[in-house]
């Protein structure tokens, strides 16, 4: 029992996965580091973040890890330092990479503490063959999978990413709006928003026991229609990396254990440490499996007519009726929290809903349209 703490902060920190079945004694003397990302090596920003683990009780975000000296070295002489973007991030801008050579992670950290990741070779990726979708109408939900292979059967070992931006609208169209005690239609439409989710869940995948290196209809992820997602303009982005065995052996245990986690009668997990060590302090664990390669991408895009019948949610609802307030009330009572969705005449009066029905930001989302959307 004397890593049940331990473990759960790390899920925390690097997957952000279930809550938890919380033991009894969930303290933690040491905050141990963990090391997220992976060296992309097909000309893209290397992102590295490190934090520290935490009690099973914190639900604030795990504490990052400032100040830290990180670098990238090549078993052929190859030294990249990272800059620090912000607290307990750290980037390495594109640049061009030795084909046969391998990699590992350095890390000084503030205290002087200095931890490395074995070398890894980086790993190419195949080219994602498609996304598809495919309705299951009795649970209303729209599962998507994706479809690919490697015909020099070299890969084996895959991993994704996915990311979800979707357009939303408000139950109301708000047209009016106070400024500075006036009611003046509104300069800045809050009806439509655009929302870019990014799941935490771990995706992998293997053909090791198959004669083609091949993955056909791997599930990705199943949008549920009243999450509405789907109902006006949903692209899903996905990324692809290609894997070691051993990169592969520690996801896939990081995730059976989180999800085998969280009752009673579970089993308890596991310590997943991966291919991190403190080089200066031995005795003392760290945390995340630092890899290398490529990475593949590709972007579906749908609207609901492309699923052939299938209904994807339902019009926006506002749970409670509008007020009908005079002119002077609405300039006294409109603010951040209500907003102006209509007139009515003989006499003057407005209709004001909360803002969660007439002014999509209030659900999270974006009034800047991607570029690309």
């Amino acid at each position: 029992m004397k890593y049940w703490g331990l473990f759960f902060g790390i899920l925390l920190a690097v997957s952000s996965c279930i809550d938890p079945f919380k033991p009894a004694d969930s303290s933690l003397s040491n905050r141990h580091l963990v090391v997220s990302g992976f060296l992309n090596t097909s000309g893209d920003t290397t992102v590295i973040t490190l934090s520290r683990t935490q009690p099973v009780n914190d639900v604030t975000p795990p504490m990052a890890e400032s100040g830290a000296r990180v670098q990238v070295a090549g078993d052929q002489g190859t030294t990249l330092p990272l800059v620090e973007i912000q607290a307990g991030t750290y980037i390495l801008p594109p640049r061009n990479y030795i084909g046969s050579e391998n990699f590992r992670i350095q890390i000084t950290t503030y205290d002087g503490k200095t931890y490395v990741s074995d070398y890894v070779p980086a790993k190419q990726s195949p080219a994602i063959d498609s996304i598809t979708w495919q309705p299951d109408r009795p649970n209303n939900v729209m599962r998507f999978l994706v479809h690919t292979h490697d015909p020099s059967n070299n890969t084996r070992f895959y991993r994704w990413k996915v990311e979800e931006t979707y357009q939303y609208q408000s139950a109301y169209y708000s047209g009016l709006e106070v400024v500075n005690k006036e009611i003046v239609p509104r300069t800045v439409d809050v009806y439509s928003c655009w929302r870019t989710d990014r799941p935490t869940n771990i995706l992998i995948g293997t053909s090791a026991k198959l004669s083609q290196d091949r993955i056909q209809s791997y599930p990705l992820l199943m949008v549920h229609s009243s999450s509405n997602k789907l109902l006006v303009k949903y692209s899903l982005l996905v990324k692809q990396y290609a894997l070691t065995q051993a990169a592969y052996e520690y996801w896939d245990m990081l995730a059976k254990t989180s999800e085998t986690t969280g009752g009673l009668f579970d089993p308890l997990p596991s310590l997943v440490t991966g291919n991190i060590r403190c080089e200066s302090h031995p005795e003392e664990l760290a945390f995340g499996f630092f890899s290398a390669g490529t990475e593949q991408t590709l972007r579906l895009t749908v609207r609901p007519y492309d699923f052939n019948g299938w209904f994807p949610g339902t019009y926006p609802r506002c749970l409670v009726e509008p007020d009908t307030l005079s002119p002077q009330e609405t300039i006294l009572t409109s603010d951040n929290s209500r907003k102006i969705i209509g007139s009515l005449d003989m006499p003057l009066r407005y209709l004001l809903v909360p803002s969660n029905c007439a002014d999509c930001r209030s659900l999270g989302g974006s009034l800047n349209k991607p570029s690309w959307f």
